[in-house]
């Protein structure tokens, strides 16, 4: 390979898209007898002309259009990896590790993610399922950046960023018999109903304490899984209101009320990691996309908190 491949494909390039030597010479910094030397160069080592001739070196040749979107792809990725080896040289991290609470707001976190990746797309990225039962002691074991989550409150070894607020709610089928009966509901009618539940480990009998409301549950370790037993009348859950937004919208799901407001429980929606290991800059950035993602600020937020647990 020619060790001036790049800065060739580059010049054929720019030429096919400013549509002149004079105009990709300018586009590349560069001189207009280096651009011309890189196309002759390249059409050497190719052993056909790539651009016409003359007036017409601008214009693509058969054989030239046909390598022009694998010259493109060359030219990106060698950008790419100059990115990213300048990221690395400031010290700046491009790989992240996070926790996902299951009742987290998806639809939230793939916009703040949509935005983020197009700032950072050398960024490698890997996300992790996970609940209140184990969330905590998994962040203080250093294997996470940080972890997205719905808390009723935060540890004291914890920093956390305010992101959103929700309020919980059961949910179930819109034929379901919970949903058949006047609202707001007493407290017994869901004893007498099955109760769909997330546990993400057989380890664990039970999670998010508190939450158990019937003598019939059964247990699920993922939350599609446990939408799908909801919306065909298996049983009723707790849930965030956007988690079930497009089946409420389909009246496939309805939303219940319940005269005990345990049945309502408000949570606050953090980003959060160990007080003593601030997330680096590449971190930081994904934080602030997800505050925005969320619809509020850092400024709104006032930045880090912290309460008891």
């Amino acid at each position: 390979m020619h060790p001036n491949l790049v800065d060739h494909l580059q010049a054929f390039c720019a030429v096919v898209d400013q549509g002149s030597l004079t105009a990709a010479a300018r586009e590349l910094r560069r001189p207009i007898s280096s651009v011309s030397y890189s196309l002759t160069q390249l059409e050497t080592q190719c052993g056909f002309a790539l651009l016409g001739t003359g007036t017409n070196r601008a214009e693509l040749t058969p054989r030239g259009r046909v390598l022009l979107a694998e010259a493109r792809s060359v030219v990106e990725r060698a950008r790419s990896f100059t990115t990213h080896a300048q990221s690395l040289e400031r010290g700046q991290e491009t790989h992240l590790r996070v926790l996902v609470d299951v009742l987290f707001p998806r639809a939230d976190l793939n916009r703040a993610l949509r935005a983020f990746s197009a700032a950072h797309p050398h960024a490698r990225c890997q996300f992790f399922n996970s609940s209140l039962a184990t969330l905590w002691d998994d962040l203080r074991d250093g294997d996470f950046d940080f972890a997205l989550t719905l808390a009723a409150a935060i540890p004291s070894d914890i920093s956390a960023r305010h992101l959103a607020s929700e309020v919980l709610a059961p949910v179930c089928a819109a034929q379901h018999r919970l949903a058949q009966m006047p609202q707001p509901l007493p407290m017994r009618a869901f004893d007498r109903e099955r109760q769909i539940y997330y546990v993400g480990s057989p380890l664990i009998d039970m999670e998010r304490v508190g939450w158990l409301f019937s003598s019939d549950v059964w247990t699920v370790n993922d939350v599609d899984a446990i939408k799908s037993m909801v919306v065909s009348g298996l049983g009723w859950c707790f849930s965030a209101a956007r988690t079930f937004a497009d089946e409420m919208q389909r009246g496939e799901v309805v939303r219940l009320t319940c005269e005990d407001m345990q049945f309502h429980p408000a949570r606050t929606v953090v980003v959060a990691w160990p007080a003593h290991r601030l997330p680096g800059p590449l971190g930081q950035q994904m934080l602030d996309a997800l505050t925005l993602g969320l619809g509020q600020s850092g400024a709104q937020s006032g930045g880090q908190s912290r309460s008891g647990a």
